[in-house]
This record gives structure tokens, C-alpha cells and sequence, in this order.
């Protein structure tokens, strides 16, 4: 199963929202997956397999060796249905 973490400064805003239109995503597309919230500080991105957080954070997790999803517009759930099974897909290979 994928595991996926949103992320962001306090792991209760932003990251709790992506983590619902991920979730979202994922159910209208029949993807298993366990999604979970966190912030920047807890957070150990490599373990997962994808990591979404803003470009703000991003940088943070350069290091990590997970596939990172770069989100600007939070509300752009478009992008982010294209970002998800874009890496998604990636992983498959």
C-alpha cells in the first residue's frame, strides 16, 4: 500500500486539508492508501513513499529519498489529482 504524508508548520491547517482532497482523489480513483498529517518538525519524510507540502516546505525535504509534491494553491485540487497519480504512476514502474 502507498504511504502518503501531508505536511506543514504545525500539522493541523494546511496538512489536514491536503490530506482530505488527497484522500478524496485517491477514493474517485479506487487507490488504496494511508495517508497521514504532520508537521515539518516530526516529521520523517523517508517513511513514505510520496510527501506533499508547499514549496515553503519542500526545500526542508530535499534530502528525503520519498517523492515530493509541491503545492502553491492549496485550493487547486486539479493540480493536485495531476501531481498524485502523475507520482503515483511513478512508483508503479
Amino acid at each position: 500500500m502507498i504511504k502518503i504524508v501531508t505536511v506543514c508548520g504545525a500539522g493541523v491547517g494546511s496538512s489536514m486539508m491536503e490530506r482530505l482532497f488527497a484522500q478524496q482523489i485517491l477514493d474517485a480513483e479506487n487507490i488504496e492508501a494511508e495517508i497521514d498529517a504532520s508537521d515539518i518538525g516530526s516529521v520523517d519524510p523517508n517513511s513514505y513513499d510520496i510527501v506533499i507540502t508547499t514549496s515553503d516546505f519542500a526545500n526542508q525535504l530535499a534530502h528525503a529519498q520519498s517523492k515530493v509534491i509541491r503545492i502553491d494553491n492549496l485550493m487547486d485540487k486539479e493540480y493536485l489529482k495531476e501531481q498524485l497519480l502523475a507520482t503515483i504512476a511513478q512508483l508503479e514502474k
